[in-house]
């Protein structure tokens, strides 16, 4: 028995690892997927565009502070 101890130790220990970048792979994964998407309607689009105009203005220097808004679709 205390042959098979250290083996299943490592074993263990491999699983972990294993699993550990696994998950860790998925979640960046996900991340790249979702990457660039936004709705045309949103409230990101109409702040892209909202910067867009202002650099093609010159006035490219510090946008105005944002105002606070409810919590919308994101």
């Amino acid at each position: 028995m205390s042959e098979r101890r250290p083996r299943l130790r490592r074993a263990a220990y491999l699983t972990a690892v294993g699993t550990s970048c696994a998950a860790f792979a998925l979640s960046l994964a996900g991340i790249a997927n979702t990457q660039g998407q936004v709705k045309p309607n949103g409230e990101a689009a109409a702040l892209i565009k909202k910067l867009e105009r202002q650099t093609a203005h010159g006035r490219c220097h510090r946008p105005a502070p944002a105002t606070t808004s409810s919590q919308g679709e994101v």
